[in-house]
């Protein structure tokens, strides 16, 4: 099963709609059982149950996540999104996404904290590159 670019879009975007619900296990199903979720400077999880227990790992604090920039190779069958993520702090991101048979199996991302806004994170760099 081959995603679409809009399929592997509304998908990231469910998937933290279903965060931000706090419906984790519904999120969860979306990734492969031998999932590969990383920050390479913060965390690793190899598998769906460690993916769920930090998930769960919230805080209680509301979740947002803002999508800035969404695209997908379809033949390969994998994507990069840009995001801004407000939980336990704010996080402005950028993530690889690798799917198998309409499956997540790796997720790797690079993120850094700051409470600015989206284009004041980027400054002048956001207008001079503006991707969206």
């Amino acid at each position: 099963m081959k995603l679409s670019q809009l399929e592997f879009a509304n998908l990231v975007r469910n998937i933290f709609d279903a965060c931000a619900r706090r419906d984790y296990a519904w999120a969860i199903q979306h990734f492969s059982e031998d999932v590969n979720y990383a920050d390479p400077t913060r965390y690793i999880m190899r598998n769906r149950a460690e993916l769920l227990q930090f998930y769960e790992n919230d805080g209680g604090f509301e979740q947002r996540t803002v999508w800035h920039n969404v695209v997908f190779d379809e033949q390969r069958q994998i994507g990069a999104v840009e995001w801004t993520y407000d939980g336990t702090h704010r996080y402005h991101g950028a993530s690889w996404v690798k799917l198998v048979n309409g499956k997540i199996t790796h997720w790797r991302e690079y993120q850094y904290v700051d409470q600015r806004e989206w284009a004041d994170f980027w400054g002048n760099a956001a207008s001079e590159s503006q991707l969206s």
